[in-house]
This record gives C-alpha cells, structure tokens and sequence, in this order.
C-alpha cells in the first residue's frame, strides 16, 4: 500500500485544459489504472471482464474559468449501485463503432447532451472492477452549454465538482472494510454532501497520476 500513502501525501495539481489535452495527447503505452482492491483481494477478479466505457466531462466556467467535472447520482430505484456518484457511461455494445462512441452515446442517453456538446481530449487507461467490467475512462471538454435532459430511469441528479478539488489528494481518503474473511478497500472523497467512492473516485485517481506525471 506504499503507492496509496505516497498518493495520499503528494500536492495537488492545477491544470488547465491545454495542460490537460497534452498529457494525454501521447504516444506512450496507456497503462490500465492501479486499483489497490485488486490487490487486497486478487481471487475476487478472476474473471471474464466486459467492455465499457464513461466520459469524464469538464467544463470551463466564463465567468472565472474555473474547470468543473460532470458527475451523475444514480437513480434510487435501479437495480446495481442505486444512488452513487458515478460518470455518465456504461457497456460497449457491440453496434458502436468504438469505445469513444459508447461514452458519447451512454451521456446522451442518461443526460441529454449530445455528441457536438464536447471535444474529445484524450483516454485514460482501462480500469477494472469487481463487476465484471473493463471501463474505459473518456476525457472531453464541454464546448458548448446545454440544458440537460435526465434520464429518469437511471438519473436521480446531476453535480458539477471543480476539478481542482479532484486533483488534490488531501481530499481523498482510503477506506478498507471486511466482507466476511475478504478485505475490501476503496477511495473516497467527499464534496459540499456529495460522497465520491469506489470506481468513480478510483478512476479520479487514475485521472491525477496520469497528469503527475507530465504536470509539475
């Protein structure tokens, strides 16, 4: 668990979009985000992973420039994971013509904007869950404000969180918990009543080592 203390410790980073856009525009092997959980509890994630894919959203405010990330609260009543933050996605159906498109495709459905609302940026890699699926992270800029259409059969409600807060680590915390004889282990971050955790803050984690690595 060194890896998560160091990252527990390290400074926060401040990006902009050009920073952003050029530590993903690279021709370096992508490798898949470090889930710690695996580690904890290996036998749990052998298994045969689906594809999927979500949009990380970032929208630069006119008023201060601040960067701000999409986030969703899924619906109350559905059936796997009711109620938690998560970003606009889900499973690569086999008619899309490419991962970028099941990101596309899944945000229109669950919030109503459409594909021309954003410019892709650049991919993180893959990150692997206890579920089954392989998520493939999209990073994309918002170009143009819409009114938003929830789908209310997956959508509770949607919140925008200032991607400063998101690159800093002293507002991450890891927790572990026992399930029987297995530990599990997961990060969490917590924003004005909002609780980020699981994937979605795994995949926020995935999203500030890849820009450590090319942002001082």
């Amino acid at each position: 668990m060194s890896d998560i203390v160091q990252f527990l410790n390290a400074p926060p980073i401040l990006a902009n979009l050009d920073q952003i856009r050029a530590a993903l525009d690279t021709t370096q092997e992508v490798h898949p985000i470090y889930n710690p959980d695996k580690d904890m509890s290996p036998s749990a994630y052998k298994l045969k992973y689906r594809s999927a894919a979500v949009l990380i959203p970032i929208w630069r405010s006119p008023e201060d420039d601040q960067l701000n990330v999409l986030v969703t609260k899924r619906a109350l009543h559905m059936r796997n994971h009711p109620g938690q933050i998560s970003f606009p996605g889900g499973k690569h159906d086999p008619d899309d013509a490419s991962i970028q498109y099941t990101a596309l495709r899944e945000t229109l459905e669950e919030v109503g904007l459409a594909p021309d609302c954003f410019d892709l940026i650049g991919e993180l890699g893959e990150y692997c869950t206890i579920s089954g699926y392989c998520i493939k992270p999209i990073v994309a800029e918002m170009t143009r404000f819409s009114e938003m259409s929830l789908c209310e059969d997956e959508v509770k409600s949607v919140h925008w969180v200032p991607l400063d807060y998101l690159l800093d680590p002293s507002n991450y915390q890891f927790k572990t918990k026992q399930l029987g004889t297995v530990a599990r282990g997961y990060f969490e971050i917590n924003y004005q009543g909002i609780r980020i955790w699981g994937v979605t803050a795994g995949i926020l984690y995935g999203l500030y080592q890849t820009l450590s690595n090319h942002i001082r």
